[in-house]
């Protein structure tokens, strides 16, 4: 290649890798801005729960959920006040109860629910407790559930 071929391809290559870089480098505060970046974060919504068939367990102070392979058994359930909710891994994977929003109650993790164990969680305030398995699914799909506690 001759001198001045090689001389216009990096004179090209410059010309335009200057402008690209210098984008990468701007400084919001003097827009201002304070240069930082804000990304908006939304809670995982949970199961449908109107479309959700509840299983009326008011009359029991001790309801049992069982986690078998992909499912749970009675996923929607309906309790008293005051509940223990027994979370049972019946099948043949692990499985975790995460609540949604994660703080609505303590969630029972994989460790904790291997196949054969089980775990209480205790409902004591009314309202719709979600929960999901993010092993087997999401928070709106898949391997997901609720607690329903009523006075």
């Amino acid at each position: 290649m001759s001198t001045s071929r090689t001389l216009a391809s990096l004179l090209t290559v410059a010309v335009l890798t200057v402008p690209a870089l210098s984008g990468c480098s701007s400084d919001d505060s003097a827009k201002g801005g304070d240069g930082s970046t804000t990304t908006a974060t939304t809670a995982a919504p949970g199961p449908d729960l109107a479309d959700a068939e509840w299983s009326d367990q008011t009359a029991d102070t001790a309801v049992t959920v069982q986690a078998r392979d992909n499912i749970f058994v009675k996923p929607y359930i309906e309790v008293k006040a005051g509940t223990t909710v027994t979370f049972t891994n019946r099948g043949r994977n692990q499985h975790n109860v995460l609540a949604v929003p994660e703080d609505r109650f303590e969630s029972i993790e994989a460790d904790d629910l291997e196949p054969g164990s089980s775990q209480d969680v205790t409902f004591t305030a009314p309202g719709d407790y979600p929960y999901y398995c993010s092993l087997h699914g999401t928070a709106t799909k898949g391997m997901v559930g609720a607690v329903r506690v009523v006075e």
